[in-house]
């Protein structure tokens, strides 16, 4: 599957133990990184969402996308 495949069948709005599966992370290490503003999230109804575009962003990914 590539990088691009993988992006699209991502949620839009990633909640933080789908964060910590798909980074191979803790929970707790992905509230860290949107604590410390290393990655982006929003508040939703049911707590902490992170955006996928997001997520690529913090991975250095996004420049995989546009090209």
């Amino acid at each position: 599957m590539t990088l691009t495949e993988q992006f699209h069948t991502l949620p839009k709005l990633l909640k933080v133990a789908e964060v910590a599966a798909f980074t191979g992370t803790h929970e707790r290490t992905v509230r860290r990184w949107i604590r410390d503003g290393r990655l982006v999230a929003v508040e939703h109804d049911s707590g902490l969402r992170v955006p996928r575009r997001a997520l690529w962003r913090f991975l250095g990914l996004d420049l995989a996308l546009s090209a």
